[in-house]
């Protein structure tokens, strides 16, 4: 009796085991810190709270109703993802313009680029190979389509900010302590002034992310959303970017929206426009000399690349 008891004991727990869901941690198994895929280092940026600033802009363009002096606004929760370690690199950019795709691409840097050059047959090659340099000079289109053909995308701006921040309200990616040249690459005068994408270890952000401020500006997806930023709250179900745009009298006349937004500042930039919080719009179409970019990827496509084989771990 009692061994048929603890049998029919035994199925139950069973049954019950199978019936049970799986706890997360189960269904989808712990990621690796970082990755490599494509020749692209990648650090996981886990789930939970982080501080997105109002989003104060430089350089004259108009401030959000959320603007703020440095430190995040608003508390918003974000789903884990990855984001690059470094700006997008200058040989992945040559990888990308010398092939059909990219070559059909305007690129404004062919003959005045800060580390790529293009020739009269539009063949592309870096200006000082090995040196590791980001890519300048471009558009966000040209950004965009340039990531997804490395298999990855451009961050959000809550993304870019969350990897640059942490969880604090901190202003700069190092903590609050005053920007000098131990940190970033800035406040150089000069046409073209970049650094290697893992210069200024002491600037890192408190994920371990070089570079996010100062050296390029970084191109991230969102347009300009006036509507979206004054939609912000506390919250974990803040809205999408909607790309709603309203026009400014007081921005430039030749162009009037709607911006993709660039962050992070760039080697001229002052030390208000390495904080976090701080904006320049932009033209879709339109590229200037200081303007690359970061790439991003989900979390569901770096678990189909491991198990693919095409990702490295390099920090389990």
């Amino acid at each position: 009796m009692k061994t048929s008891m603890k049998h029919a004991l035994g199925q139950l727990l069973l049954l019950g085991a199978t019936l049970l869901p799986l706890a997360p941690q189960a269904e989808t198994g712990a990621m690796p810190q970082e990755v490599q895929i494509n020749g692209v280092e990648f650090v996981l940026i886990p789930a939970g709270w982080f501080y997105k600033s109002g989003g104060q802009t430089v350089d004259n363009a108009p401030a959000t109703l959320l603007d703020n002096e440095g430190g995040g606004a608003v508390k918003v929760w974000l789903a884990p993802y990855y984001i690059a370690k470094y700006e997008a690199r200058a040989r992945d950019l040559v990888r990308f313009l010398n092939t059909p795709e990219g070559n059909a691409m305007p690129y404004a840097g062919s003959q005045i680029s800060c580390s790529v050059r293009g020739d009269a047959q539009n063949r592309y090659t870096e200006i000082t190979p090995g040196d590791d340099l980001p890519a300048t000079h471009l558009s966000w289109r040209l950004a965009d389509r340039w990531a997804n053909w490395m298999g990855f995308r451009l961050p959000s701006e809550m993304e870019w900010e969350k990897a640059a921040r942490g969880s604090d309200k901190r202003r700069y990616p190092w903590g609050d302590d005053h920007p000098d040249d131990t940190y970033a690459g800035f406040k150089i005068d000069s046409d073209c002034h970049t650094w290697p994408v893992s210069s200024f270890r002491k600037g890192r952000s408190p994920y371990g992310l070089h570079n996010m401020a100062g050296n390029v500006r970084e191109f991230v997806a969102d347009w300009y959303d006036r509507a979206g930023d004054r939609a912000l709250m506390d919250g974990d179900r803040n809205p999408a970017n909607s790309g709603t745009v309203v026009p400014y009298a007081e921005y430039p006349a030749d162009y009037q929206g709607p911006w993709k937004i660039l962050k992070g500042g760039r080697w001229a930039s002052h030390e208000r426009q390495l904080e976090i919080g701080a904006r320049i719009y932009y033209s879709p179409d339109d590229p200037f000399r200081c303007n690359g970019t970061r790439f991003a990827i989900d979390v569901g496509a770096v678990r189909r690349h491991l198990a693919q084989g095409s990702a490295t771990v390099l920090t389990p």
